[in-house]
């Protein structure tokens, strides 16, 4: 049986120097395997974000005026939601005028106020609490 020299302390410097190299180059790819998944996950969310805004734009040419739907086309290219909050918020303050106005004259017309009433104050409460 042969017995191995025993490692100087040259050579463990350097043994364990090569190692923690080898591991640090590991760690760095790791790292950029992760930063690449993301973005492919950032890309394919920006992706499905747009097709879900296009989808919605072509449901509102349906029913919205020329000025709504300018002006939501407008708010694609923005960060954030405030201009898209104001838009609703204003819709939902005209709804509430026309309401109030057809159900002075029609007793009818009251759950309809009142349900109108609600989703104006739930959208104000959406908007303060995002």
């Amino acid at each position: 049986m042969t017995s191995e020299p025993p490692e100087s302390g040259l050579d463990e410097l350097m043994r364990l120097s090569r190692q923690t190299v080898n591991e640090g180059k590991e760690l760095d790819r790791k790292e950029q395997q992760r930063l690449e998944q993301r973005q492919v996950v950032q890309g394919a969310l920006k992706g499905l974000r747009e097709i879900g805004v296009t989808v919605t734009v072509e449901q509102l040419k349906q029913v919205a005026t020329p000025e709504i739907i300018e002006e939501v086309d407008s708010l694609k290219y923005q960060q954030g939601t405030e201009g898209l909050r104001r838009l609703i918020t204003r819709l939902a303050n005209d709804l509430e005028k026309c309401v109030d106005d057809v159900s002075a004259s029609n007793p009818d017309m009251v759950p309809i106020q009142r349900s109108v009433k609600t989703l104006v104050i739930l959208l104000e409460l959406l908007s303060s609490i995002q």
